[in-house]
């Protein structure tokens, strides 16, 4: 598994940025902070969410390593479905069904 860093850098050249002070402006940070992040230095919470946002990039992919880059627009369209089959379920079935899921997922 690549590191945090190496995953920015991956998400940067996938989505073509190639100027880090438009990023920077963007995400309302020094672009001295992007190119710590690049490195694996530290990011706070806000400012990690506001990156996956604004690459469109998985956060669990990008904070984590787990799956792939763009699995949230999977789950994004897998969501209805998920509703509709936990709509049936008691809750301590959903329960158990998030925990299995969550388990694959981690897997992956």
């Amino acid at each position: 598994m690549n590191s945090r860093g190496a995953r920015i850098k991956q998400a940067l050249e996938a989505r073509a940025v190639r100027k880090q002070h438009a990023l920077a402006s963007a995400l309302r940070v020094h672009e001295s902070a992007i190119t710590r992040w690049k490195e694996d230095g530290t990011m706070s919470l806000e400012n990690a969410i506001a990156l996956c946002k604004e690459l469109d990039v998985s956060a669990d992919w990008l904070l984590l390593g787990i799956g792939h880059m763009d699995q949230h627009k999977e789950r994004a369209e897998m969501a209805p479905a998920y509703t509709e089959l936990f709509a049936h379920l008691s809750p301590a079935a959903a329960a158990a069904l998030t925990k299995f899921i969550r388990l694959i997922a981690a897997e992956s």
